[in-house]
């Protein structure tokens, strides 16, 4: 795989029937109120085209960013990247100071811990894209679970054109893309 993986909504498919989140806590064993993935419903309740102005629901979770606005932003350089280039967090050095999550645009970074914190808001836990299992060469669970491939994962060159057909890129505008994606 060639440049940093990532997982991509496809917001033409998905039925916010929460199968990925489902995935995520059961692989990771998470409490039920963890968001290291969630569906966000815009317009919701409203009739018309999907995305457009009708009801969407869309997947959201860490996007590794390339330009990682948390990362940049963390005194104590607790987030930083693995030698495949995901974003990670370590949890012995975060101070819980929730910098990360003023700065990151997506929403990322939960604070799941706030009763046993180091800061004011626990250590910062999110989406690690699976990595054990991108290891053993599997897809993260979110992805290989989801019924209706409203997840899709791959390399930014991979994506690239995935990410304009199924609209997408309709969240995004050009600043937010940068951030994502960078120069990959």
């Amino acid at each position: 795989m060639s440049g940093t993986p990532r997982v991509i909504p496809n917001v033409e498919a998905c039925i916010d029937c929460g199968g990925c989140e489902v995935a995520c806590m059961r692989t990771w064993e998470l409490p039920e109120e963890s968001d290291r993935i969630g569906v966000v419903t815009h317009n919701e309740g409203t009739a018309g085209s999907r995305f457009d102005d009708g009801e969407t629901a869309v997947p959201m979770t860490c996007f590794h960013c390339a330009e990682a606005p948390c990362e940049d932003v963390c005194p104590t350089d607790a987030i930083s990247r693995d030698d495949d280039g995901l974003v990670q967090v370590d949890e012995d050095t975060c101070l819980g100071c929730s910098y990360c999550a003023w700065a990151c645009p997506f929403g990322a970074p939960q604070f799941p811990d706030e009763e046993n914190s180091t800061g004011n808001a626990g250590v910062m836990d999110k989406c690690t894209l699976c990595a054990p299992r991108l290891e053993e060469g599997e897809e993260p669970a979110c992805v290989s679970e989801c019924a209706t491939d409203a997840l899709v994962f791959g390399t930014p060159a991979e994506l690239s054109e995935q990410f304009r057909e199924n609209r997408s890129d309709d969240l995004f505008d050009g600043d937010l893309e940068q951030v994502v994606f960078g120069n990959e």
